[in-house]
Parts: C-alpha cells; structure tokens; sequence
C-alpha cells in the first residue's frame, strides 16, 4: 500500500484557509493513488491557543461535522486522518477524524495530555486509542504525546494493528521522538508506525517537522525534512502480521508476542 504523510504548517484559527490547503492537497496526493493520506495533529485549526476561552471563541461548534463533508468528498478511493481541535458542549477536545469517501470511520480524542499549547485546556478522551479494519490494513490511531507511553502503541498492536499512525506536532526539542522513540515502537511492536507532524512556526512555537514512516524492524522507510512537504512510502503490511524473528531455527529464535508474561505486569494497571 501506499502511505501519503501530508507535513503542513497550519494557520491558527484560520480554519476555512486550513481546509482549503487540506483539500489541496487530498486532490494533489490522488493522482498518486494512495491508500491513505494523514494530515497533524490540529491541522485544521493549530495549536497554540492562549487559553480555553480563545478557542472556544475561534473554533465553530460545527467543525467536525464541515471537515467530514469537505473531506468525504474530495478523498475519492483514499482515506484521511484529520487533526483538529473540536468543540462540543463548552469542552474542547484534540481529536483525530478517519474519513473515507462515505463519511466517518472513526473518532478518537487524545486521552494523555502534555502541558502544551492547547492541551492545557482540552478535556481527556475517555475511550483507548481504536484499532480500525480497512480494506488494505489495520489502523491503529493515536495523538503526539501518547508515543511517550509505551502501553498505548503495545495495546493497539495486541488489539491486531498492522499500522500505527501517530499525528503530531512535534516542537523543537522533541527530537528524541523521531531520532528514537519512534523507531522503539515500531520495533518492539512490529508495526509500521507512520508519524505526521507539522512544520513551521505558531505564536513562536517553531515545529521541527521529520514526518517519517518506520518498519516493523525499526527501519526508517521514508522521512520528511523541515518544510511543507508530502512524504510518501509503499510498505507491504504483511510485514507486520509476523511477530518472531526466525534467525536459526530451533536455536536462535524470537517470538515477541508469544513470549508475553501478563502476569508479571500487574504494575501497569495499578493507579496511582
């Protein structure tokens, strides 16, 4: 399949520019023919609002709902991971949209939350990132800060994911994130993991872009410089559907799931 990484540089708050630019580029990837085209976390309306009142004054209560209709009809045969900021009942949420051309797969709102730009002010999602069936593969989809927990990529592997997509927006000095943390859960999952992130500069944020997809092996199959771009990988999924490693037979073999001890991760699940 062929993975389409859309590295934009979002306006804030300039939400009908930011779809406009989106739509852009949905059309431009299409002559590509790509399975799936993934845009960051909050391109539809940036990131680094000043406080909850700001946000709920610029972003309409309808955004959802307008993105899923742009986007359904432009995307044609692809799918698209939308980030954006949601409002819905005085709360705000940093959400994650998978659109096809009948309208919404799936919805999930970014349950680990950092202190920064936005984030400070949205509400947690209550439901675990989703592992969502596609005709060419399975999705499993999560927000930024959420790589930093290692429970979550794991969880969505267990759950069957072939691919994990990860939009962000990686700020200067999270470096660590594409130069290492990334390339860990692929590997220690055995996952293609496809990070989006933005580029440019909010509010004197400067964002450090490097959208990349990684193998199952911890490879680096493609990845972004620091400017708008659109990355595309081919990867062949099937890739990611074997989870032992097979160097000698009968002497030197590794069976990453298989060799599992739930029973002596009970930490994991203690509350703090």
């Amino acid at each position: 399949m062929l993975l389409a990484l859309a590295q934009t540089n979002p306006r804030l708050g300039e939400i009908a520019q930011n779809l406009e630019n989106i739509t852009a580029i949905i059309n431009d990837a299409r002559l590509r023919e790509p399975q799936l085209v993934v845009f960051p976390e909050a391109a539809l309306t940036g990131y680094v609002f000043r406080s909850k009142e700001e946000a709920l004054k610029l972003l309409p209560g309808d955004l959802a709902s307008e993105a899923i209709g742009t986007v359904s009809g432009s995307c044609g045969d692809s799918l698209v991971l939308l980030g954006l900021i949601e409002k819905e009942g005085g709360e705000l949420f940093n959400s994650a949209l998978l659109i096809s051309s009948q309208g919404l797969l799936a919805r999930y709102r970014k349950s680990h939350l950092p202190h920064l730009g936005v984030d400070r002010f949205v509400t947690p999602g209550s439901d675990p990132p989703p592992v969502v069936e596609t005709p060419f593969a399975r999705l499993g989809i999560f927000i930024c800060y959420e790589m930093r927990f290692p429970e979550v990529t794991r969880v969505m592997a267990l759950r069957g994911a072939d691919i994990v997509c990860n939009i962000t927006n990686w700020p200067l000095g999270a470096e660590a994130s594409p130069d290492f943390i990334s390339r860990t859960r692929a590997v220690e999952n055995m996952v293609f993991l496809a990070s989006c992130n933005r580029c440019g500069t909010e509010r004197g944020t400067g964002f450090i872009g490097r959208s990349q997809v990684v193998s199952p092996g911890g490879l680096i199959v493609a990845e972004a410089g620091s400017g708008e771009e659109v990355l595309y990988a081919s990867i062949d999924v099937t890739e990611a559907r074997n989870k032992s490693i097979i160097n000698k037979p009968g002497e030197y073999e590794l069976h990453i799931f298989r060799d599992r001890k739930p029973r002596l991760y009970g930490a994991l699940t203690e509350e703090d």
